[in-house]
Protein backbone atom coordinates (compact mmCIF):
# COMPACT_ATOMS: atom_id res chain seq x y z
CA UNK A 1 0.00 0.00 0.00
CA UNK A 2 2.93 2.73 0.59
CA UNK A 3 5.00 1.71 -2.27
CA UNK A 4 1.38 2.23 -4.08
CA UNK A 5 1.20 5.61 -2.67
CA UNK A 6 4.48 6.49 -2.74
CA UNK A 7 4.05 5.31 -6.83
CA UNK A 8 1.40 7.68 -7.66
CA UNK A 9 3.21 10.49 -5.84
CA UNK A 10 5.92 10.35 -7.96
CA UNK A 11 3.72 9.96 -11.54
CA UNK A 12 2.05 13.53 -10.46
CA UNK A 13 5.09 15.13 -9.76
CA UNK A 14 6.42 14.34 -12.75
CA UNK A 15 3.21 15.46 -14.84
CA UNK A 16 3.77 18.87 -12.83
CA UNK A 17 7.42 19.21 -13.85
CA UNK A 18 6.66 17.96 -17.69
CA UNK A 19 3.92 21.15 -17.39
CA UNK A 20 6.37 23.56 -16.22
CA UNK A 21 8.87 22.79 -18.76
CA UNK A 22 6.03 22.70 -21.75
CA UNK A 23 4.88 26.54 -19.91
CA UNK A 24 8.58 27.43 -20.34
CA UNK A 25 9.21 26.49 -23.73
CA UNK A 26 5.75 27.53 -24.91
CA UNK A 27 6.73 31.32 -23.35
CA UNK A 28 10.07 30.93 -24.78
CA UNK A 29 8.30 30.36 -28.23
CA UNK A 30 6.10 33.83 -28.01
CA UNK A 31 9.19 35.73 -26.84
CA UNK A 32 10.89 34.44 -30.10
CA UNK A 33 7.85 35.13 -32.16
CA UNK A 34 6.93 38.34 -30.91
CA UNK A 35 10.93 39.59 -31.41
CA UNK A 36 10.66 38.06 -34.79
CA UNK A 37 7.60 39.83 -35.60
CA UNK A 38 9.18 43.25 -33.71
CA UNK A 39 12.18 42.90 -36.20
CA UNK A 40 9.59 42.45 -38.98
CA UNK A 41 7.65 45.24 -37.73
CA UNK A 42 10.90 47.95 -37.26
CA UNK A 43 11.89 46.42 -40.82
CA UNK A 44 8.63 47.44 -42.78
CA UNK A 45 8.72 51.42 -41.22
CA UNK A 46 9.82 54.07 -42.87
CA UNK A 47 12.48 56.51 -41.85
CA UNK A 48 10.12 59.16 -40.62
CA UNK A 49 8.47 56.39 -38.24
CA UNK A 50 11.44 54.99 -37.54
CA UNK A 51 12.79 58.70 -36.38
CA UNK A 52 9.49 59.18 -34.64
CA UNK A 53 9.96 55.81 -32.38
CA UNK A 54 13.15 57.02 -31.88
CA UNK A 55 12.18 60.34 -30.57
CA UNK A 56 10.13 58.64 -27.87
CA UNK A 57 12.80 56.53 -26.87
CA UNK A 58 15.02 59.49 -26.51
CA UNK A 59 17.30 57.80 -29.03
CA UNK A 60 19.62 59.48 -31.49
CA UNK A 61 17.59 59.57 -35.09
CA UNK A 62 20.55 59.97 -37.53
CA UNK A 63 22.35 57.65 -39.90
CA UNK A 64 20.93 54.91 -42.67
CA UNK A 65 17.44 52.96 -42.31
CA UNK A 66 19.61 49.64 -41.33
CA UNK A 67 21.11 51.66 -38.35
CA UNK A 68 17.58 53.28 -37.41
CA UNK A 69 16.07 49.63 -37.42
CA UNK A 70 19.26 48.36 -35.41
CA UNK A 71 19.03 50.64 -32.76
CA UNK A 72 15.23 50.50 -32.39
CA UNK A 73 15.20 46.50 -32.26
CA UNK A 74 17.87 46.50 -29.80
CA UNK A 75 16.24 48.87 -27.74
CA UNK A 76 12.75 47.25 -27.50
CA UNK A 77 14.59 43.49 -26.73
CA UNK A 78 16.41 45.17 -24.27
CA UNK A 79 13.40 46.52 -23.00
CA UNK A 80 14.21 50.06 -22.50
CA UNK A 81 11.97 52.91 -21.97
CA UNK A 82 14.75 55.14 -23.31
CA UNK A 83 18.37 55.76 -24.08
CA UNK A 84 19.27 57.65 -21.04
CA UNK A 85 17.42 55.45 -18.61
CA UNK A 86 20.68 53.65 -18.44
CA UNK A 87 22.76 56.24 -17.00
CA UNK A 88 23.86 56.95 -13.66
CA UNK A 89 22.10 59.88 -11.63
CA UNK A 90 25.48 61.28 -11.51
CA UNK A 91 25.81 60.57 -15.19
CA UNK A 92 22.34 62.26 -16.09
CA UNK A 93 23.13 65.08 -13.67
CA UNK A 94 26.60 66.09 -15.58
CA UNK A 95 24.53 65.54 -19.60
CA UNK A 96 21.86 67.75 -17.91
CA UNK A 97 24.71 70.41 -17.05
CA UNK A 98 26.32 69.98 -20.37
CA UNK A 99 23.34 70.73 -22.40
CA UNK A 100 22.43 73.69 -20.01
CA UNK A 101 19.16 71.51 -18.60
CA UNK A 102 18.43 71.91 -14.97
CA UNK A 103 20.17 69.09 -12.60
CA UNK A 104 16.99 69.15 -9.83
CA UNK A 105 14.27 65.59 -9.15
CA UNK A 106 14.76 62.53 -9.27
CA UNK A 107 16.11 59.89 -11.92
CA UNK A 108 12.98 59.98 -13.47
CA UNK A 109 13.00 63.67 -13.54
CA UNK A 110 16.19 63.89 -14.98
CA UNK A 111 15.37 60.88 -17.29
CA UNK A 112 12.61 63.14 -18.94
CA UNK A 113 14.35 65.71 -18.88
CA UNK A 114 16.75 64.64 -21.20
CA UNK A 115 14.43 62.58 -23.65
CA UNK A 116 12.33 65.83 -23.88
CA UNK A 117 15.38 67.94 -25.04
CA UNK A 118 16.77 65.03 -27.50
CA UNK A 119 12.59 64.97 -29.16
CA UNK A 120 12.67 68.62 -29.65
CA UNK A 121 16.18 68.35 -31.79
CA UNK A 122 15.37 66.59 -35.67
CA UNK A 123 18.70 66.98 -36.90
CA UNK A 124 18.08 67.33 -40.39
CA UNK A 125 15.36 70.53 -39.87
CA UNK A 126 17.62 71.85 -37.76
CA UNK A 127 20.84 71.98 -40.62
CA UNK A 128 18.09 72.74 -42.97
CA UNK A 129 17.35 75.65 -41.23
CA UNK A 130 20.12 76.86 -39.95
CA UNK A 131 22.89 74.85 -39.91
CA UNK A 132 25.68 74.11 -37.75
CA UNK A 133 28.36 76.77 -36.43
CA UNK A 134 32.10 76.38 -35.60
CA UNK A 135 32.61 75.23 -32.23
CA UNK A 136 28.76 73.72 -31.81
CA UNK A 137 28.95 70.36 -29.92
CA UNK A 138 27.33 67.70 -31.70
CA UNK A 139 26.54 64.22 -31.52
CA UNK A 140 27.41 63.12 -35.27
CA UNK A 141 27.61 59.31 -36.99
CA UNK A 142 30.51 57.33 -37.26
CA UNK A 143 30.30 55.00 -39.96
CA UNK A 144 32.33 52.29 -39.55
CA UNK A 145 30.92 51.20 -36.22
CA UNK A 146 27.59 52.41 -37.20
CA UNK A 147 27.63 55.11 -34.06
CA UNK A 148 27.20 58.21 -32.66
CA UNK A 149 30.05 59.92 -30.98
CA UNK A 150 30.31 63.68 -29.44
CA UNK A 151 32.34 65.92 -31.68
CA UNK A 152 32.87 69.54 -32.00
CA UNK A 153 32.33 71.35 -35.18
CA UNK A 154 35.49 72.79 -36.51
CA UNK A 155 34.28 73.75 -40.20
CA UNK A 156 31.61 74.73 -42.47
CA UNK A 157 32.55 73.43 -45.89
CA UNK A 158 29.58 74.76 -47.52
CA UNK A 159 27.98 71.82 -48.96
CA UNK A 160 26.20 70.44 -46.35
CA UNK A 161 28.81 68.74 -44.92
CA UNK A 162 31.19 69.61 -41.51
CA UNK A 163 34.55 69.37 -40.81
CA UNK A 164 34.61 67.82 -37.08
CA UNK A 165 36.65 66.84 -34.28
CA UNK A 166 35.98 63.80 -31.97
CA UNK A 167 35.73 64.66 -28.46
CA UNK A 168 37.30 61.47 -27.13
CA UNK A 169 40.35 61.59 -29.55
CA UNK A 170 40.48 64.75 -31.51
CA UNK A 171 40.75 63.34 -34.30
CA UNK A 172 39.27 64.78 -37.39
CA UNK A 173 36.09 63.75 -39.71
CA UNK A 174 33.88 65.08 -42.41
CA UNK A 175 30.40 64.59 -41.71
CA UNK A 176 27.14 65.35 -43.74
CA UNK A 177 24.50 67.59 -42.06
CA UNK A 178 22.02 64.68 -41.81
CA UNK A 179 24.23 62.49 -39.39
CA UNK A 180 24.74 65.12 -36.62
CA UNK A 181 22.51 66.41 -34.30
CA UNK A 182 23.21 69.79 -31.80
CA UNK A 183 24.08 68.88 -28.42
CA UNK A 184 24.74 72.70 -27.48
CA UNK A 185 25.70 75.73 -29.41
CA UNK A 186 28.88 77.39 -29.37
CA UNK A 187 28.61 80.10 -26.76
CA UNK A 188 30.25 82.75 -28.94
CA UNK A 189 30.66 83.18 -32.70
CA UNK A 190 34.42 82.37 -33.39
CA UNK A 191 36.48 84.62 -36.01
CA UNK A 192 38.27 81.81 -37.60
CA UNK A 193 37.69 77.96 -38.40
CA UNK A 194 39.76 74.75 -38.96
CA UNK A 195 42.05 75.99 -42.10
CA UNK A 196 42.15 79.13 -42.42
CA UNK A 197 45.29 81.03 -42.72
CA UNK A 198 45.67 83.34 -40.04
CA UNK A 199 48.96 85.37 -38.44
CA UNK A 200 49.70 84.57 -34.69
CA UNK A 201 51.18 86.54 -31.99
CA UNK A 202 54.02 84.45 -30.67
CA UNK A 203 54.59 86.02 -26.84
CA UNK A 204 57.99 85.23 -26.54
CA UNK A 205 59.47 86.97 -29.23
CA UNK A 206 56.07 89.77 -29.49
CA UNK A 207 56.16 88.72 -32.87
CA UNK A 208 53.22 87.98 -35.81
CA UNK A 209 54.29 84.73 -37.59
CA UNK A 210 52.14 82.77 -40.44
CA UNK A 211 50.71 80.12 -39.25
CA UNK A 212 47.29 77.76 -40.09
CA UNK A 213 44.18 77.10 -37.92
CA UNK A 214 44.17 73.15 -36.87
CA UNK A 215 41.40 73.22 -34.83
CA UNK A 216 39.26 75.00 -32.09
CA UNK A 217 39.51 73.20 -28.92
CA UNK A 218 36.76 72.81 -26.12
CA UNK A 219 38.15 75.73 -24.06
CA UNK A 220 37.12 78.51 -26.33
CA UNK A 221 40.80 78.66 -27.85
CA UNK A 222 42.53 77.60 -31.37
CA UNK A 223 44.99 75.74 -31.83
CA UNK A 224 47.43 76.83 -34.89
CA UNK A 225 50.56 75.30 -37.20
CA UNK A 226 53.38 77.52 -37.85
CA UNK A 227 54.90 77.35 -40.95
CA UNK A 228 57.73 75.21 -39.45
CA UNK A 229 55.10 72.93 -38.63
CA UNK A 230 55.13 73.16 -34.37
CA UNK A 231 52.14 73.38 -32.60
CA UNK A 232 50.61 76.26 -30.71
CA UNK A 233 47.42 77.23 -28.31
CA UNK A 234 46.50 80.46 -29.03
CA UNK A 235 43.75 82.83 -28.11
CA UNK A 236 41.41 84.68 -30.51
CA UNK A 237 42.79 87.76 -29.70
CA UNK A 238 46.06 86.63 -31.10
CA UNK A 239 45.00 86.15 -34.26
CA UNK A 240 44.47 87.79 -37.70
CA UNK A 241 43.74 87.01 -40.88
CA UNK A 242 46.33 86.35 -43.17
CA UNK A 243 47.09 89.35 -45.32
CA UNK A 244 46.03 88.71 -49.29
CA UNK A 245 49.52 87.94 -50.79
CA UNK A 246 51.55 89.58 -53.23
CA UNK A 247 51.36 89.18 -57.20
CA UNK A 248 54.74 89.10 -58.38
CA UNK A 249 53.30 90.57 -61.72
CA UNK A 250 52.41 93.57 -59.45
CA UNK A 251 55.91 94.35 -59.00
CA UNK A 252 58.46 96.56 -59.75
CA UNK A 253 62.40 96.99 -59.19
CA UNK A 254 62.69 99.56 -56.27
CA UNK A 255 59.59 98.89 -54.15
CA UNK A 256 60.14 98.83 -50.46
CA UNK A 257 59.14 96.60 -48.72
CA UNK A 258 59.15 95.08 -44.82
CA UNK A 259 60.14 91.45 -44.86
CA UNK A 260 61.17 88.76 -42.74
CA UNK A 261 64.32 86.78 -42.74
CA UNK A 262 63.66 83.11 -43.98
CA UNK A 263 66.38 80.11 -44.89
CA UNK A 264 69.56 81.03 -45.99
CA UNK A 265 71.55 78.96 -48.28
CA UNK A 266 74.79 79.11 -50.25
CA UNK A 267 73.37 80.92 -52.56
CA UNK A 268 71.65 83.38 -50.85
CA UNK A 269 68.76 84.17 -48.44
CA UNK A 270 65.08 84.01 -48.45
CA UNK A 271 63.02 87.01 -47.45
CA UNK A 272 59.28 86.90 -46.85
CA UNK A 273 57.65 90.46 -48.18
CA UNK A 274 54.34 88.86 -48.65
CA UNK A 275 54.51 87.95 -51.85
CA UNK A 276 53.14 84.88 -53.48
CA UNK A 277 56.60 83.72 -52.98
CA UNK A 278 59.68 84.24 -50.71
CA UNK A 279 62.39 86.61 -52.42
CA UNK A 280 65.88 85.60 -53.10
CA UNK A 281 68.62 88.09 -51.54
CA UNK A 282 71.79 87.32 -52.95
CA UNK A 283 75.12 88.63 -50.97
CA UNK A 284 76.25 90.96 -53.32
CA UNK A 285 73.25 93.22 -53.31
CA UNK A 286 73.66 93.71 -49.12
CA UNK A 287 76.50 95.25 -49.16
CA UNK A 288 78.09 98.28 -50.47
CA UNK A 289 80.93 98.87 -53.19
CA UNK A 290 82.49 95.62 -54.95
CA UNK A 291 84.54 93.98 -51.84
CA UNK A 292 82.36 93.15 -48.89
CA UNK A 293 84.32 93.97 -44.87
CA UNK A 294 83.65 90.79 -43.08
CA UNK A 295 82.93 91.16 -39.58
CA UNK A 296 82.18 89.74 -36.49
CA UNK A 297 79.10 87.40 -36.81
CA UNK A 298 78.93 87.25 -40.56
CA UNK A 299 77.77 83.95 -41.82
CA UNK A 300 80.53 82.92 -44.40
CA UNK A 301 81.79 79.84 -46.30
CA UNK A 302 85.48 78.78 -44.95
CA UNK A 303 87.76 77.32 -46.63
CA UNK A 304 89.36 74.05 -44.82
CA UNK A 305 92.65 72.93 -46.34
CA UNK A 306 92.84 69.15 -44.85
CA UNK A 307 89.62 68.77 -46.75
CA UNK A 308 90.28 70.85 -49.76
CA UNK A 309 86.62 71.84 -48.96
CA UNK A 310 84.57 74.81 -47.85
CA UNK A 311 82.16 74.34 -44.95
CA UNK A 312 80.03 76.54 -43.60
CA UNK A 313 81.23 79.14 -39.82
CA UNK A 314 80.80 82.24 -38.07
CA UNK A 315 83.04 84.99 -38.44
CA UNK A 316 84.66 85.68 -34.88
CA UNK A 317 87.30 88.02 -35.27
CA UNK A 318 89.43 90.16 -37.07
CA UNK A 319 92.65 89.68 -37.33
CA UNK A 320 93.34 92.92 -39.06
CA UNK A 321 95.88 91.39 -41.14
CA UNK A 322 93.90 89.46 -43.70
CA UNK A 323 93.31 86.85 -41.64
CA UNK A 324 90.30 86.01 -39.61
CA UNK A 325 89.14 83.91 -37.12
CA UNK A 326 85.94 81.19 -37.32
CA UNK A 327 83.98 78.95 -35.61
CA UNK A 328 82.72 76.01 -37.61
CA UNK A 329 78.98 75.52 -37.81
CA UNK A 330 79.49 71.85 -37.16
CA UNK A 331 81.61 71.53 -34.46
CA UNK A 332 81.80 75.18 -33.35
CA UNK A 333 86.13 74.62 -33.38
CA UNK A 334 87.66 77.34 -34.47
CA UNK A 335 89.71 78.26 -37.24
CA UNK A 336 91.83 80.89 -38.99
CA UNK A 337 91.33 81.42 -42.60
CA UNK A 338 92.43 83.88 -45.25
CA UNK A 339 90.02 86.58 -46.47
CA UNK A 340 90.54 84.94 -50.17
CA UNK A 341 89.03 81.60 -48.28
CA UNK A 342 86.20 83.47 -47.15
CA UNK A 343 82.79 83.36 -49.13
CA UNK A 344 79.37 85.92 -47.75
CA UNK A 345 76.84 83.85 -47.20
CA UNK A 346 74.57 86.72 -44.98
CA UNK A 347 75.18 89.53 -42.91
CA UNK A 348 75.67 89.21 -39.72
CA UNK A 349 72.14 91.35 -38.97
CA UNK A 350 70.22 88.97 -41.38
CA UNK A 351 69.57 86.47 -38.90
CA UNK A 352 66.75 84.31 -39.43
CA UNK A 353 63.42 85.63 -38.17
CA UNK A 354 64.30 89.06 -38.01
CA UNK A 355 63.06 91.90 -39.85
CA UNK A 356 65.06 93.81 -42.75
CA UNK A 357 63.72 96.56 -45.25
CA UNK A 358 64.32 95.29 -48.71
CA UNK A 359 63.82 96.54 -52.34
CA UNK A 360 62.56 94.64 -55.30
CA UNK A 361 65.51 94.11 -57.46
CA UNK A 362 63.78 92.40 -60.24
CA UNK A 363 60.95 89.69 -61.18
CA UNK A 364 62.65 86.70 -63.37
CA UNK A 365 60.63 84.20 -65.37
CA UNK A 366 63.02 80.98 -65.38
CA UNK A 367 63.10 78.25 -68.65
CA UNK A 368 60.14 76.08 -66.46
CA UNK A 369 57.65 79.37 -66.78
CA UNK A 370 57.99 80.07 -63.05
CA UNK A 371 58.53 83.34 -61.75
CA UNK A 372 61.55 84.37 -59.37
CA UNK A 373 61.54 87.10 -56.82
CA UNK A 374 65.15 88.77 -56.48
CA UNK A 375 65.86 91.27 -53.52
CA UNK A 376 67.86 93.62 -53.19
CA UNK A 377 69.42 96.09 -49.51
CA UNK A 378 71.86 98.65 -51.90
CA UNK A 379 69.40 100.62 -53.96
CA UNK A 380 72.76 101.83 -55.90
CA UNK A 381 73.50 97.92 -57.40
CA UNK A 382 69.84 97.19 -58.11
CA UNK A 383 69.36 96.83 -62.03
CA UNK A 384 73.38 96.15 -61.99
CA UNK A 385 74.98 92.74 -62.67
CA UNK A 386 76.70 90.46 -60.16
CA UNK A 387 80.61 90.88 -61.43
CA UNK A 388 82.01 87.29 -61.44
CA UNK A 389 83.84 86.81 -57.80
CA UNK A 390 87.45 88.13 -58.14
CA UNK A 391 90.19 85.06 -57.48
CA UNK A 392 93.46 85.33 -56.28
CA UNK A 393 95.60 83.26 -58.29
CA UNK A 394 98.58 84.62 -57.18
CA UNK A 395 100.10 81.54 -55.98
CA UNK A 396 99.33 78.93 -59.03
CA UNK A 397 101.77 78.44 -62.49
CA UNK A 398 101.01 77.00 -65.20
CA UNK A 399 101.77 73.16 -65.69
CA UNK A 400 101.82 73.02 -61.94
CA UNK A 401 100.56 69.42 -60.60
CA UNK A 402 98.38 69.61 -57.50
CA UNK A 403 95.93 67.71 -55.92
CA UNK A 404 92.50 68.44 -55.94
CA UNK A 405 88.92 67.43 -54.88
CA UNK A 406 85.73 67.27 -57.47
CA UNK A 407 83.75 70.28 -56.44
CA UNK A 408 81.20 69.76 -59.42
CA UNK A 409 80.20 67.49 -61.91
CA UNK A 410 78.89 68.70 -65.26
CA UNK A 411 77.97 67.26 -68.40
CA UNK A 412 81.16 69.13 -70.21
CA UNK A 413 83.33 68.74 -67.69
CA UNK A 414 84.21 69.14 -63.63
CA UNK A 415 85.00 71.58 -61.44
CA UNK A 416 87.99 71.13 -58.65
CA UNK A 417 89.14 72.84 -55.66
CA UNK A 418 92.93 72.92 -55.73
CA UNK A 419 95.47 75.01 -53.13
CA UNK A 420 98.41 76.53 -54.57
CA UNK A 421 101.75 75.91 -52.91
CA UNK A 422 101.22 79.51 -50.85
CA UNK A 423 98.07 78.41 -49.09
CA UNK A 424 95.66 80.35 -52.02
CA UNK A 425 92.14 77.94 -53.01
CA UNK A 426 90.64 78.37 -56.42
CA UNK A 427 88.52 76.26 -58.11
CA UNK A 428 89.30 75.44 -61.77
CA UNK A 429 87.54 73.80 -64.76
CA UNK A 430 88.79 70.26 -65.61
CA UNK A 431 86.81 70.00 -68.82
CA UNK A 432 86.08 66.38 -69.82
CA UNK A 433 88.56 66.81 -72.82
CA UNK A 434 91.38 66.91 -70.33
CA UNK A 435 90.44 63.97 -68.15
CA UNK A 436 91.86 60.93 -70.44
CA UNK A 437 92.03 60.10 -74.28
CA UNK A 438 89.26 58.60 -76.18
CA UNK A 439 85.73 59.07 -75.92
CA UNK A 440 83.61 59.55 -72.69
CA UNK A 441 80.51 58.47 -72.67
CA UNK A 442 79.55 59.70 -69.25
CA UNK A 443 81.50 61.80 -67.19
CA UNK A 444 80.21 60.35 -63.73
CA UNK A 445 81.92 56.81 -65.01
CA UNK A 446 85.14 58.59 -65.00
CA UNK A 447 85.10 60.58 -61.57
CA UNK A 448 82.96 61.65 -58.56
CA UNK A 449 81.73 64.10 -56.52
CA UNK A 450 84.74 64.70 -53.33
CA UNK A 451 87.05 62.60 -54.80
CA UNK A 452 90.64 63.45 -54.73
CA UNK A 453 92.53 63.39 -57.89
CA UNK A 454 95.53 65.03 -59.69
CA UNK A 455 95.69 68.11 -61.83
CA UNK A 456 97.60 70.06 -63.75
CA UNK A 457 97.65 73.67 -64.23
CA UNK A 458 96.93 73.34 -68.02
CA UNK A 459 96.07 77.56 -68.80
CA UNK A 460 95.85 80.49 -65.75
CA UNK A 461 95.07 84.20 -66.91
CA UNK A 462 95.33 85.44 -62.97
CA UNK A 463 94.28 89.19 -64.33
CA UNK A 464 90.38 87.07 -65.24
CA UNK A 465 90.62 84.67 -62.80
CA UNK A 466 90.45 81.80 -65.26
CA UNK A 467 91.83 78.32 -64.13
CA UNK A 468 92.02 75.57 -66.57
CA UNK A 469 93.23 72.05 -65.56
CA UNK A 470 93.92 69.23 -67.36
CA UNK A 471 94.55 65.39 -65.44
CA UNK A 472 96.83 64.37 -68.94
CA UNK A 473 100.48 65.61 -69.52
Amino acid sequence: MAAMVASRCHAKARRLLGCVVTAAIVAAQVAAVSFALGVRSASSMTVATLKEKLREKGLPTSGLKAVLVKRLQEAESEGLSGGYSRLTVAQLKAKCSELGLSKLGRKADLVARLEDAASEVNPKDAAAAAGFSVGDKVMALFEEEEEEYEALVQCDNGDETYLISWTEDGFEHTQKAENMRLLKRAERDFGFSAGNKVEGLYHEDNVWYPARVKCINESGTYTIIWEDGAEYEIEEQDLKPAAPLISLADLQPRQRFSGRVARTFSFGTFVNIGAERDGLLKPWFTYEGEEHVFKEGDKVQAFYEDDQDYYEATVQKDHGDGTFLVSWDGDGEEHVAKRTQLKLLRLAELDEGSKVEVLVESVMTDKDGQQKLFLATVEDKIGLKEPRRKVDLSGFEENQWLSGKVSRILPFGAFVQVTSPEGESAEGLLHIREIREGFIANLEDELGLGQHIKVRVKYLNKDEGVLQLSMME
